[in-house]
């Protein structure tokens, strides 16, 4: 993970949501915070986790280390983005919290149905994996 990065993001770059999610992300983080890392073109030893658990939900690591997975990754991203931290405390509060993780697992489970997945976003192929 490179120094002035607070986060290094790990996500499915073969999924549409998930592009659309980093991009939107990406505009919000004015600092370079966010260092967004494709599991579907990363080699296995460069995952955070194994690969079954990186294909299942998105990863962030942050750079003492700690990794969330999941919803409790997204709250961290929402937590480094300047104009977004207040939707970290809004989502850590009962019932949001309860109810994030299922249905994040949800969404992340249903992601391979969306129109375009598996399609790398420059050229319309399948990415290469290592």
């Amino acid at each position: 993970m490179a120094h002035d990065r607070s986060l290094e993001v790990w996500y499915d770059g073969q999924c549409p949501l998930c592009r659309a999610s980093r991009d939107w992300c990406a505009a919000r983080d004015p600092d370079g915070r966010l260092e967004f890392r494709d599991i579907s073109t990363a080699p296995d030893a460069e995952l955070p986790v194994p690969r079954p658990a990186a294909e299942a939900s998105m990863w962030v690591r942050g750079a003492d280390g700690t990794l969330l997975g999941g919803f409790a990754g997204w709250r961290r991203i929402m937590a480094e983005l300047p104009r977004w931290r207040w939707l970290a405390r809004v989502t850590g509060a009962a019932p949001i919290r309860w109810l994030g993780p299922p249905v994040y697992r949800l969404i992340a489970r249903a992601r391979r149905m969306l129109p375009g997945y598996g399609r790398d976003a420059r050229n319309g192929e399948q990415p290469p994996r290592d």
